[in-house]
């Protein structure tokens, strides 16, 4: 009797964002085992009943060690790391206080590295970690605070690469702005109109259809990208 394959685990760090959910709903199409952390709303009722979901608020270091701590009794192993928490103020320097610019690194970076270090005893040779940076960080922003805070991750992927096991792959992808995401929500039409004016065709990148490409990243096929930051902005930074 042929054994079948055990369904790959899956942990997706703010999957009830806008962003989240169709990437949870298209690995659950995979038949994988999935958590996906939440803050303030899980998002539940938009997804199947099977998968489970943990609180998290990266501002709080005892909500980071509870929700560890839970991950590792509920899996042995992670197949799959997908990062995609994060929080753009859209404020200027002069306009930040303090405590504004450490929320938003400790949301942006800060956290997730150290979600990502107390992580490692799950990580073995075929695990795929993918982190969400920002097209922010390779252009700059009006906002320098979250450009660098997302310029971070890619120092991040670059560097830790060498600290996982062989065989495991660490990626980042820095998308432009995403059309219907919270981010895209709280933005003047004006800005949106400038976003779109800098992109060849004139769109902006789809939530489903980033969903599609973040899970294509985590095939095999895809085995040879490993410390690495795919643009996907449509032409409107080229480096």
């Amino acid at each position: 009797m042929i054994n079948a394959e055990k369904p790959e685990n899956v942990l997706i760090i703010g999957g009830s964002s806008s962003i989240g959910l169709p990437i949870i709903k298209l690995f659950n199409s995979k038949k994988k085992n999935i958590i996906f952390s939440f803050n303030k709303n899980d998002n539940k009722k938009n997804i199947d009943s099977n998968i489970k979901s943990l609180k998290l608020n990266l501002e709080d270091q005892k909500s980071i060690n509870f929700f560890i701590g839970n991950v590792k009794k509920l899996f042995n192993k992670l197949d799959i790391i997908i990062f995609i928490s994060g929080v753009l103020p859209g404020k200027k320097l002069s306009s930040y206080q303090s405590h504004e610019i450490e929320k938003v690194m400790k949301i942006n970076f800060f956290s997730q590295a150290c979600i990502f270090k107390n992580l490692l005893p799950l990580i073995y040779e075929n695990t795929r970690v993918l982190m969400i940076s920002s097209i922010s960080a390779q252009k700059g922003s009006y906002d320098p605070i979250y450009a660098a805070s997302k310029g971070a991750i890619l120092s991040f992927v670059k560097s830790v690469l060498n600290q996982i096991p062989k065989g495991a792959r660490v990626n980042a992808i820095a998308p432009s702005l995403i059309e219907d995401t919270t981010m895209y929500m709280n933005m003047g039409s004006s800005i949106i109109e400038n976003h779109k004016n800098q992109i060849q065709s004139g769109q902006l990148l789809k939530i489903d259809d980033l969903a599609k490409i973040i899970v294509d990243l985590c095939e095999s096929h895809w085995k040879h990208l490993n410390g690495s930051c795919i643009d996907i902005n449509g032409g409107q930074y080229v480096r």
